[in-house]
């Protein structure tokens, strides 16, 4: 299948330059540390040596330091000292002996001991035994590491006696002056604390006195027990009582059907059990038969009849003044003439309902007196949270008073005894030691730093040069700034010219160099170019000069000869022409003279041996080469070479500095741009292609140059071995066809080829054999 590069109409709107600035940097891997060494390892040399030097001229040089050690233990058993404790594993607490540290190494503490070596040791000062003084807690325990370093062995070792004896005798007087000043303290605050203890066991006292309860806790109790029993009464009363209420109304209605009103049973039900109105009434009875007889017989003006009359008024109104006393306002509602007409019936039915009502009111007070008791004791529930609160509160200020108290007795005692004592709290565990071997400096170690140091600092120094270099270190860095599609790799050679070894019949039997297999790749490649739009004209250029761009262009040339094309190579760079220097020919005329005279073009050209490949040098420099290639006979050579040759090659001058390039891209069919590593910078490609942009030429695409087989893993050890098989070894990547995105990929060893490879193989061959 053919592969091929479809012609753009514009750069700018198919690719745009990166800008370098906002490039992402990539990630420096261990490959990429590597080949900065190879690159830069003269640097990396320097610093390391200096640094391992310098490391090294100073240990030599070191006066050297003894050290000597004491331990000493703090009791914290029958010390006084209030340091705060730190947590630690299983419930264990350990000191922050930071403060005591600070104290041992006070100047006071220190001259005592300084002046107990007075007499052995003039020359010590207060000021070198801070300096040189060193105390460490060991790890979790009560336990300092007092160390001293000094010039002399000996010293060290009595400095840190007479040391440790100061230390012991400040614990000894420490513990007294702390013990003395504390049971001051306590004695003057127990007082104190003995009358606010008095005054919270009052505060209980008088709140017991005043709401009559021991414990709000049991009186809660005791009120929930009585409100849940006056519930109960109240259930059983109103049931009784709903009960009497129905038996009252029944009797009341039994009453009314035995011919009674039952609001005046009872009264009635009350005078006939009294016996003073049933006498009154029983005498009324008489007089009224007397008189009810006697009228029959006499007229009611008689006498006889006047006087029962008379009798009989004075009798009723003797039951009315006793019916009015028994039951008082309750008179009116019977007929005080009828009471004693009532039957054994009615006077049962009322001496009932007398009953009942009584047992009614009785029932309805003992309501009532529960209710209010009720009342009463849920006043007192809801009162039980604030004596709870209050009661605690109080009982919860005794017992902190009352531990105070006792912290307060129980110290006094311990200081008392801790005064008594006369031994030191602090001892001394391990007495200091002679010190034989020298603490600093450890040569051993010094020096293996100072080489890890150089190293790493050479390392670093490689780094940091090669990070601020910026100039373009990969290809795929100058793809990224350019936007284009590769064309070709070419590798970086100390010779780079093309190779080419033929058999006597004319075939091709092997490659050349990695460098003439590149050339040949981007050869092969310019011929896709022309799918739809027929490329024939073709400028190269690149952002600066050096980069390699007119030893290409030639090589090129000759490749495409090569092929059977006919090529015309034309060197357009009028300033500082190199393409007759390659040839080794003169440049007194050329394509200036093309231009400028009406002398044919075809007398200014050079032939190589086999007649395909012309060359055109660029002839004497004009004052302004711009005005040239403008000019419209530049174009109409461009128009006649592209009818006589199948490419035409031009050598333009760099993009940057002067607009030669720029004339020469808006007349050919395309431009290639060449970027060589570590010659172009990411500027000048930036400023190029924005260049290159505005001018609307187009631009086939990317040929990077002077490529590091190592650096960018670009192998071509394939090329100096023949195809017909072998054993190889490479792993190299190849060249193939490259154009439009297509990279031919290397091989793996064991003597295979790759397809594209073969491909490429056997169309070299067609054409060496048709030429």
């Amino acid at each position: 299948m053919e592969t091929h590069i479809t012609p753009r109409k514009s750069y700018r709107d198919e690719f745009l330059p990166v800008d370098p600035v906002s490039m992402p940097e990539r990630g420096t891997d261990l490959s990429d540390v590597g080949r900065t060494l190879r690159k830069r390892w003269p640097s990396a040399a320097a610093v390391a040596t200096a640094v391992f030097a310098g490391v090294s001229f100073s240990t030599v040089t070191q006066t050297p330091d003894y050290q000597s050690e004491t331990l000493i233990l703090l009791d914290k058993k029958t010390g006084v000292s209030i340091e705060p404790t730190v947590p630690l594993q299983d419930g264990y607490t350990a000191k922050d002996l930071s403060t005591e540290i600070q104290i041992l190494q006070s100047r006071s503490l220190v001259s005592k001991a300084v002046a107990q070596l007075e007499n052995s040791f003039s020359n010590l000062s207060v000021e070198d035994v801070v300096r040189n003084l060193s105390i460490r807690q060991a790890g979790d325990a009560d336990v300092l590491i007092v160390s001293y370093t000094d010039r002399d062995p000996e010293r060290a070792k009595a400095v840190l006696e007479a040391l440790g004896n100061t230390y012991v005798d400040y614990s000894l007087e420490r513990q007294r002056s702390e013990a003395t000043n504390a049971i001051g303290f306590i004695k003057e605050q127990l007082p104190e604390a003995q009358k606010e203890l008095n005054q919270s066991a009052s505060a209980i006292r008088e709140f017991r006195e005043k709401n009559g309860i021991v414990d709000p806790d049991t009186h809660a109790t005791q009120v929930v027990s009585i409100k849940q029993s006056l519930e109960q009464q109240a259930r059983d009363v109103e049931i009784a009582l709903n009960r009497t209420q129905r038996k009252y109304q029944e009797l009341r209605l039994q009453v009314s059907k035995a011919g009674q009103n039952p609001d005046a049973a009872l009264p009635a039900a009350i005078l006939s059990q009294d016996t003073v109105y049933q006498q009154l009434a029983t005498q009324l009875k008489e007089i009224e038969a007397k008189y009810t007889e006697e009228s029959s017989r006499f007229y009611d003006t008689h006498p006889v009849v006047q006087n029962l009359l008379r009798q009989r008024e004075s009798m009723r109104q003797l039951l009315q003044y006793r019916s009015q006393r028994v039951l008082g306002s309750a008179v009116g509602q019977v007929d005080i003439t009828d009471v004693s007409g009532y039957g054994k019936i009615q006077q049962d039915l009322a001496a009932q309902l007398l009953e009942v009502e009584t047992e009614l009111a009785a029932q309805s007070s003992q309501l009532q007196s529960i209710r209010q008791a009720q009342a009463q004791v849920e006043n007192n529930f809801e009162k039980i949270p604030t004596l709870q609160q209050a009661y605690a509160d109080l009982e919860r200020e005794f017992k902190v008073k009352s531990e105070a108290v006792n912290r307060f007795l129980e110290k006094l005692q311990e200081l008392q005894i801790s005064e008594a004592q006369e031994i030191a709290p602090w001892q001394i565990l391990e007495p200091p030691y002679l010190p034989e071997n020298p603490v600093s400096p450890n040569i051993k170690r010094n020096l293996l730093l100072g080489l890890i140091a150089g190293g790493l600092l050479g390392i670093g120094a490689a780094i940091l040069l090669e990070r601020t270099d910026q100039r373009v270190k990969g290809v795929e860095e100058a793809k990224e700034l350019t936007g284009l599609p590769t064309l070709a790799l070419v590798p970086r050679v100390s010779a780079p010219v093309i190779e080419s070894y033929r058999g006597q019949n004319g075939e091709a039997i092997r490659y050349g160099s990695a460098f003439t297999e590149a050339v040949r790749s981007l050869g092969l490649n310019l011929r896709y170019l022309g799918a739809k739009d027929e490329v024939k004209t073709l400028a190269f250029t690149s952002s600066t000069p050096s980069e390699g761009k007119s030893t290409l262009t030639y090589n090129l040339a000759r490749v495409l000869a090569e092929l059977g094309h006919r090529v015309l190579l034309v060197d357009a760079d009028m300033r500082k022409p190199t393409v007759h220097q390659m040839i080794k020919q003169p440049n007194a005329l050329g394509l200036s003279s093309a231009i400028a005279t009406d002398r044919p073009w075809r007398q200014l050209i050079h032939a190589d041996d086999s007649g395909k490949l012309h060359i055109m040098t660029s002839g004497p420099m004009p004052p302004n080469p711009v005005v040239l290639l403008e000019s419209q006979k530049m174009s109409e050579l461009l128009q006649e070479w592209r009818q006589v040759y199948d490419y035409v090659l031009l050598d333009t001058t760099p993009i940057l500095g002067v607009t030669d390039a720029q004339s020469v891209a808006t007349k050919v069919d395309s431009v290639v741009f060449v970027a060589a590593i570590e010659r172009a910078t990411r500027s000048t490609v930036f400023q190029s292609m924005e260049i290159l942009a505005r001018t609307r030429c187009h631009v086939a695409g990317l040929v990077v140059n002077m490529v590091d087989s190592e650096h960018e893993s670009y192998y071509y050890s394939y090329y100096y071995s023949p195809y017909g098989g072998g054993n190889g070894n490479g792993n190299g990547n190849g060249n193939g066809h490259n154009g439009n995105g297509h990279n031919g990929n290397g091989h793996n060893g064991n003597g295979q080829m790759d397809d594209a490879i073969s491909r490429t193989q056997d169309i070299l061959n067609d054409l060496f054999r048709r030429n």
